[in-house]
């Protein structure tokens, strides 16, 4: 019997959701649409988001997973530099970040223990450096990349990286600070997308979303082999006479 064929599949929804953006950097986006990359006043921004992996059985085995989100709105073509196609990296978040509600397209004064561009938790728990620092708050290497041109559904992985971030979430609930999604080409004016927020979606461009596959914990598999087994045994055993 093949563990794949045992295979289920489960889709969160973003728990919480939120942007840094450098042009307010005092302000929270926890309310309004997701921001990453850099603006075409060259104002740079970043996105966060979380999954709560708690519905996911404690001992399954992660076999695949993907990050998907909706690309909502791109840079004006005739203002500027217009929109710059570049590649958008998941980064696996180090340390917590408060989501906030500020609201508006560049969101508002944030609140005690909301994150912004300055703060991962407002006031005084700041980050490593003014939109969180590569290595010390989220992780150097990315987890996936995924090129984001025009409006659109956009899909990262399934990649070794992103099921190890599924399969340590699982073993350890508290290390679980969700994704920064960041665009590879922050020097380029242009490149800044608005994607889908739990706040702000719709039919069509639903907010951020994990998709995991996996196979249930061993013990349950053994049961489930075990009866099969039993079921094929008695279909087949002659009946005494």
């Amino acid at each position: 019997m093949a563990l794949k064929s045992w295979a289920a599949t489960l889709t969160l929804t973003a728990v919480a959701d939120t942007s840094l953006y450098e042009g307010k950097p005092d302000f929270n986006l926890g309310g309004t649409t997701l921001l990453a990359g850099t603006n075409q006043l060259n104002s740079v921004g970043r996105a966060l988001f979380r999954f709560d992996l708690g519905s996911l059985p404690a001992a399954a085995v992660v076999t695949s997973v993907q990050v998907l989100n909706y690309c909502t709105r791109q840079p004006d073509p005739d203002q500027h530099t217009g929109p710059v196609e570049s590649d958008f990296s998941l980064h696996r978040m180090l340390v917590s970040w408060g989501e906030g509600s500020g609201s508006g397209a560049t969101g508002s004064v944030a609140m005690v223990g909301d994150a912004t561009w300055n703060n991962r938790h407002t006031v005084g728990i700041s980050w490593g450096a003014g939109g969180s620092l590569n290595g010390t708050d989220f992780a150097s290497d990315s987890s996936a990349t995924t090129t984001v041109g025009n409006v659109g559904p956009y899909a990262w992985g399934s990649s070794t990286e992103l099921i190890n971030d599924a399969q340590g979430w699982l073993a350890d609930p508290s290390s679980n600070f969700g994704f920064m999604l960041m665009s590879q080409d922050e020097n380029s004016p242009g490149s800044g997308r608005r994607f889908a927020s739990k706040e702000v979606s719709s039919v069509g461009a639903p907010a951020a979303r994990l998709v995991i596959t996996y196979v249930p914990e061993p013990s349950v598999l053994g049961m489930i082999a075990v009866a099969t087994c039993a079921a094929g045994w008695i279909r087949r055993r002659p009946i005494c006479r």
